[in-house]
């Protein structure tokens, strides 16, 4: 249903019950390159598809080049379009869908369209739209590509919702759930609270703590150390096990995920209650509210308990620094004559 979905946002289907409300220009990146005609040049088809897609002909003509440039097929872009591979078919409707200046922005499954050079252009061009303020509805597989480009997911299982939220979230309950199905016939996953937490509850998250100069917090200063202390009990003695962190920007993007796995830490065995923690001995994060997952999993990405919103809490900075990463920093330079107020003690 996930390409259906896009097809009804996009105006190609229409739904035969309920309706879909979409403001401004719709660009679908679904089945590039239709309409392009065989037996006239790449430039010629630009011309055209751009036309449709509701450029004006000075619009496309000015970023002619750009288009040229942008899908590296070289000389073929004046050739007839029946002379082209597959892939350069598919390189040259992308070239063109991403030159329009769309307010809605329909992805489904096509950066699998050329080599490794393309691929990081499309990734920067579909991040720099998305920084501009476009509305992007992806529709993937590729699950590391959901959690890079998506700040909310849904995940559909035989046309229901099973949960909608902040992306990696998402895609952690969508593994979790396929690694249960392939460890049948053990127990299945067990949803303590819908869309926030869930697990088989061989071990299970009692509490999670935000501690600030050893006392707990609500509100940390920018730069200031503190850890999140989990206090966990086993229910199942496990041999396979990963203790997880995940901050989230409130109503913005992933900030930042670290486990016990990718910091090199190989599990023996866990069989007793107890507590582990993650010390940060500056909390770099530009102000704002943040709130975080914790989880204990398998390796394969088997939900033991993943809590969703777990903690939150408030980062304060003397200035109100941007996105989400505010590493200390200071300005030097030859040339400019500045004042600047006395340095903090």
């Amino acid at each position: 249903g996930k390409s259906t979905l896009l097809k009804l946002v996009g105006g190609i289907l229409a739904p035969t019950e309920g309706s879909v409300e979409v403001e401004g220009r719709v660009t679908a990146l679904i089945e590039l390159g239709a309409g392009f005609h065989p037996e006239i040049t790449g430039r010629e088809n630009v011309l055209i598809n751009g036309m449709l897609l509701g450029m004006r002909r000075e619009e496309i003509e000015a970023r002619m080049e750009e288009i040229a440039a942008f899908a590296g097929i070289g000389e073929f872009f004046d050739l007839p379009v029946r002379t082209y591979s597959s892939g350069m078919y598919v390189r040259l409707g992308f070239a063109v869908a991403v030159a329009v200046d769309p307010d809605v922005l329909l992805v489904d499954e096509v950066l699998a369209v050329g080599d490794e050079a393309f691929t990081h252009r499309c990734l920067d061009r579909l991040a720099r739209m998305r920084r501009q303020g476009v509305t992007m509805l992806l529709v993937s597989h590729d699950l590391d590509l959901v959690a890079q480009l998506a700040d909310r997911a849904v995940y559909l299982d035989g046309g229901k919702v099973r949960m909608v939220g902040p992306a990696p979230a998402v895609v952690a309950r969508y593994r979790s759930d396929v690694a249960e199905a392939e460890a049948a016939p053990r127990e299945g996953v067990r949803v303590i609270e819908e869309g926030r937490r869930w697990g088989n509850g061989d071990v299970v998250i009692e509490e999670v703590a935000v501690t600030c100069e050893g006392r707990r917090a609500s509100v940390i200063p920018w730069g200031a150390p503190c850890e999140v202390g989990i206090r966990y009990r086993v229910a199942r003695p496990v041999e396979d096990f990963v203790f997880g962190i995940a901050w989230h920007r409130e109503g913005g993007p992933h900030a930042a995920g670290h486990n016990t796995e990718l910091d090199g830490a190989r599990p023996v065995r866990l069989e007793r209650g107890g507590e582990v923690r993650c010390l940060y001995p500056a909390l770099e994060l530009a102000p704002g509210r943040y709130t975080l997952d914790v989880a204990v999993h398998a390796a394969d990405g088997l939900a033991y308990d993943y809590w969703c919103g777990a903690a939150a809490v408030t980062v304060t900075a003397p200035a109100p620094w941007p996105g989400v990463w505010a590493p200390r920093h200071r300005w030097e330079g030859d040339g400019p004559e500045w004042e600047w107020p006395p340095a903090a003690p």
